[in-house]
């Protein structure tokens, strides 16, 4: 074992690890329910609690603890005296590899957005609280400014018609292919349907809100600002924060939920000012339903801060965080040779997938657990890992318990 890994096992946060377990479940939930249909009224009531509390709140978690781990590498490196920024960069280059691998062998796109938006997280990597705090804020309105910009620039050059005439096509050429993408998908042929996914991609990573730090860079800013203050490293000192954000978080969510629904959308008048008002009655990106994240989040630190016993009472969820990576690959995979119609075909109803995703998970988490009372890291992990320092790293031997400590910040090795 070398001195880098002994360091790295030492400084585990194993809070981090519980909340990456509870959002891959999450992630089961809404995956699952996205493939199921049909069923009775308990089937609808399900999707709705899905569609309500579920959907792009455990994603956006994943996402705030990328930031919060790539906060976490820069530490280690600093602290070591090391090399980063290239090592960095073989991380996110091996991610893109898998992220690839996930969206046009399988049909989800995460993990690619999260290289391709790690990049930037280095020119910031230095940056003061103030400033990422600043930068997140524009980095959540991107859309509606560039939406405005937009807007504006066509009324100036084509005119009011015009203008409304390219809006318009725009939006149908989209309507048109994703329309053609949907129904590529239903093929039976594999082959068929990896080259739609390949088509899909490149039109996707053309469109403007792939160049828009939107998302998931913002989400990382997020991550990388609550790691720098210590919320993760030591939520007992940060308890009124943390309340604080998740009862914000909350209100946000609700207002996004249930008010903006009961908004009219303004669609007469000259095309700015309706793009104008749309935007800020809509909290110009600001105010998203996402941001019911920061309650689950905050419970689990809370959790934590008041009896640290609560990470072994969380461990099943933090075995499977330890191997996020290779978990989330292992379910895209089966979601997609399960339901795809070139794969089983499979037509369940919500709350059959429901108990499907609690079994894939329950299945996950024992084979977590037993993959890491013999080895080091998760079979992906270890090639990421090893990929990163550009040489193989000890994968059997001393391996670590699953089980968590006392502490937040330390693994028992056997």
């Amino acid at each position: 074992m070398t001195a880098n890994t002994i360091a790295a096992d030492r400084d585990r946060l194993h809070v981090l690890d519980v909340l990456r377990g509870i959002a891959l479940i999450g992630m089961f939930f809404v995956h699952f329910s996205m493939f199921s249909s049909g069923g009775g009224p308990a089937d609808t009531v399900y999707q709705s609690v899905v569609a309500l509390f579920f959907e792009e709140r455990f994603w956006t978690m994943f996402a705030i603890l990328f930031g919060v781990g790539f906060a976490i590498q820069l530490r280690r490196a600093d602290a070591r005296g090391g090399p980063f920024v290239v090592n960095y960069l073989r991380r996110i280059g091996t991610l893109a590899v898998f992220g690839f691998i996930a969206e046009a062998f399988f049909g989800f796109n995460v993990l690619l957005t999260y290289a391709v938006w790690g990049l930037p997280l280095l020119l910031v990597r230095r940056w003061s609280v103030k400033k990422l705090v600043i930068a997140a804020l524009v980095c959540a309105a991107s859309w509606n400014v560039y939406a405005i910009a937009k807007a504006s620039y066509l009324v100036a050059t084509k005119g009011e018609q015009g203008a409304q005439a390219t809006l318009e096509a725009t939006r149908k050429q989209n309507q048109t292919h994703n329309q053609a993408f949907e129904k590529a998908k239903d093929a039976t042929s594999y082959r068929t349907v990896l080259v739609a996914r390949l088509e899909h991609m490149k039109w996707f990573y053309a469109q403007p809100f792939t160049f828009l730090p939107v998302n998931s860079f913002m989400l990382f800013l997020l991550g990388f600002i609550a790691l720098r203050i210590g919320i993760f490293d030591e939520p007992e000192r940060h308890r009124r924060l943390i309340v604080t954000l998740a009862v914000v978080g909350t209100l946000l969510w609700a207002v996004d939920a249930f008010v903006f629904p009961k908004l009219p959308v303004h669609e007469t008048g000259p095309i700015v000012r309706a793009v104008v008002l749309n935007r800020l009655q809509y909290g110009f990106g600001l105010v998203r339903d996402m941001w019911l994240s920061f309650l689950y989040m905050g419970i689990v630190l809370l959790l934590v801060a008041r009896d640290r016993d609560w990470l072994r009472r969380l461990a099943p969820f933090g075995w499977t965080g330890r191997m996020a990576l290779t978990n989330y690959m292992i379910q895209v995979a089966f979601l997609d040779l399960t339901f795809s119609k070139y794969g089983l075909g499979l037509q369940v109803t919500p709350l059959v997938g429901l108990t499907m995703a609690v079994a894939l998970f329950a299945v996950d988490a024992l084979f977590s657990r037993w993959w890491l009372t013999r080895f080091r890291y998760g079979p992906l992990e270890w090639l990421w890992r090893s990929a990163t320092h550009a040489r193989w790293q000890t994968l059997r031997g001393e391996g670590t318990e699953p089980t968590v400590s006392g502490s937040l910040a330390v693994v028992e090795s056997r």
